[in-house]
């Protein structure tokens, strides 16, 4: 009995560092999510590259890329939003 009660709690403890291992992860992704929009915006109102990396925080090779991609997507009409970082 009292191992039935130990491994119950391990298992409920596994559990909440489960959900809150997928909470973070959720919040990191959000945020990548949110610079990415911020970029896009600042590159539609016509912003030079190397301003809109240090605002947001990521190298110039990730901002080119991210915009190349961005205007790949637009001509082709597909999902216009990148979602990778």
């Amino acid at each position: 009995m009292i191992d039935d009660v130990f491994l119950n709690r391990v298992i409920d403890l596994k559990s909440k560092i489960d959900k809150e291992k997928s909470f973070h992860d959720g919040v990191k992704t959000g945020a990548k999510n949110q610079k990415i929009e911020i970029l896009i915006a600042m590159y539609n109102k016509g912003y030079d590259t190397r301003e809109i990396s240090s605002i947001v925080d990521l190298p110039i090779s990730d901002t080119d890329r991210i915009i190349a991609e961005y205007e790949l997507r637009k001509k082709s009409g597909v999902n216009i939003m990148p979602v990778n970082l």
